[in-house]
């Protein structure tokens, strides 16, 4: 007997229903994930367009043990127009329950707060429709960035955390595979020029997102 309130003529009770059954026979699938083997990230080119590298380390194996990621990379990038800083943490597969950090977490965590949140459409070369990813300005005391980030797999970017959870389930079940990258590029805000590091950032974003399609999903 169904309690009170119960009605499977709830659109929000079958859309949960339905997702339930998703994730069930997305982790249940007898049948093997596809896991790709792209090139290590740290070959990733050094120049890309008129931006080149000028230093990169990695993170602290605190933070790789938190991630859990399959290859990451962390550098920072110059070009006439300023420098930002670009990082990509790559997950072969999510299957196992790991899955990529949002920065609305990591960031809080450093010690960074968030003044505002918010969404952009970006035109990048390749995609036929410009790319939806977040954009969020954080300060730590006299400091302040623009944060840009968003979640890419071979066929979609998406930059709200909790819909990638969703294509994560129904990619999984068409395509048989989960892997997927968190893209983040950071741009410091010189003398409150917010506009200027959005300049900065954006034209970054479309020079690196070619490349970084080729790298991870080439094959």
């Amino acid at each position: 007997m169904l309690k009170r309130g119960f009605s499977f003529r709830n659109p929000v009770v079958v859309v949960s229903a339905l997702l339930l059954l998703q994730i069930s026979a997305f982790y249940g699938m007898s049948t093997s994930e596809y896991v790709p083997d792209p090139p290590p990230l740290k070959s990733f080119p050094s120049t890309v367009g008129d931006w080149f590298k000028v230093s990169e380390s990695d993170p602290e194996s605190d933070i790789t043990d938190l991630l859990r990621a399959d290859d990451w990379l962390n550098r920072e990038y110059v070009s006439s127009r300023g420098k930002v800083s670009f990082w990509v943490a790559f997950y072969k597969t999510q299957r196992t329950g790991v899955s990529p950090h949002s920065p609305k977490v990591c960031l809080p965590g450093n010690g960074w707060q968030f003044e505002s949140s918010g969404a952009e459409s970006v035109a990048v070369p390749g995609e036929a429709a410009p790319i939806k990813i977040n954009r969020d300005s954080v300060r730590s005391r006299q400091s302040r960035i623009l944060a840009f980030y968003w979640y890419q797999t071979p066929h979609r970017v998406v930059a709200n955390e909790y819909l990638a959870r969703v294509y994560l389930i129904l990619d999984g079940l068409r395509y048989r595979r989960s892997d997927t990258a968190m893209v983040r590029v950071l741009s410091p805000i010189i003398n409150d020029q917010d506009q200027a590091a959005e300049r900065t950032a954006l034209e970054f974003i479309r020079a690196v997102y070619p490349p970084l399609k080729h790298q991870l999903w080439s094959e």
